[in-house]
């Protein structure tokens, strides 16, 4: 397939939060559109008519957890939805907040009195640009309360859906991309429509569905927002720091082993020129151990 260049290229990342939020709730037709379309395919079934609640401004965003990026959605028939982007992995316990975030949206139905067929089905969907399950090489999971032994479910109202991004498959033709799911075209979207490189992958998506087409004239509509680009680039920095600190973190605990080694070796008898080499140190770090031993 090929892939074109263009030094003007100038649209928002949409694996932020912010950005990813903001293609699905604006006031337009084709934000109204587009999120019916990602909904309908994630959940598996025509979403008619869908309302936004709690639908804060983005360009308040100041790296509080007190602010709520996810998209929280009711459908004509009661079924809740709350969507999210996790753009960068923040070592939480994902599968854990999944669960805990869906059992949230199945009681919030419920008032004192309400029959049990009175619950309605709640689906806690999550975009993720990291790999979640190391295990599995699908890139979409869909969860259900399930008997551990033959697999029947329950009633199926708690629904965790899971989109790993690296996980998608590489296209190599056109023929590939028209026999993707609905959703897989949907991840490919978000994964690629920032990526001035993979802009004809993208125009065959955008062909291909109506949808996707909507949320890219969104994406293209909001990129027009300076105050977009400023936040954008905050949360970029942040990401940076976040990583910039794990690999410090991961850089200090191996020196700290490669140290303890170092200590066992000398009392040994191995010679500093050797521990040297084995542990990857210093020789000067070495014999700085020798002598405070």
């Amino acid at each position: 397939m090929a892939k074109i260049a263009n030094k003007s290229f100038h649209i928002l990342n949409p694996r932020l939060d912010p950005n990813f939020k903001a293609i699905f709730t604006q006031n337009t037709q084709a934000s109204k559109i587009a999120l019916k379309s990602f909904l309908s395919a994630a959940i598996g079934r025509d979403v008619k008519e869908v309302t936004v609640v709690q639908n804060e401004d983005a360009s308040f965003y100041k790296f509080q957890r007190a602010v709520d990026y996810d998209i929280n959605c009711e459908f004509a028939d009661g079924t809740k939805a709350q969507v999210e982007m996790q753009g960068f992995d923040q070592q939480y316990d994902y599968g854990k907040r999944a669960e805990y975030y869906a059992a949230r949206l199945v009681s919030s139905v419920m008032e004192v009195g309400d029959d049990w067929n009175s619950v309605a089905q709640a689906y806690q969907i999550s975009v993720l640009d990291f790999v979640f399950d190391k295990s599995n090489s699908a890139p979409v999971h869909h969860y259900q309360m399930a008997d551990l032994g033959d697999g029947a479910r329950l009633s199926g109202r708690l629904n965790v859906i899971f989109m790993e991004l690296p996980k998608l498959p590489k296209l190599t033709s056109v023929e590939e991309l028209k026999n993707l799911p609905t959703l897989l075209k949907w991840c490919k979207f978000l994964k690629e429509a920032d990526n001035p490189k993979s802009q004809d992958l993208i125009r065959e998506i955008v062909s291909s569905e109506d949808g996707i087409m909507n949320a890219k004239d969104t994406l293209e509509k909001i990129s027009d927002d300076g105050w977009r680009w400023v936040i954008q680039g905050q949360i970029e920095g942040k990401k940076r720091d976040y990583t910039s600190g794990l690999l410090a973190a991961e850089r200090r605990g191996k020196h700290q082993n490669a140290i303890e080694t170092a200590k066992n070796f000398l009392a040994e008898g191995i010679s500093p020129e050797m521990i040297a080499k084995c542990c990857s140190l210093s020789l000067e770090e070495v014999l700085k151990l020798n002598t405070e031993s």
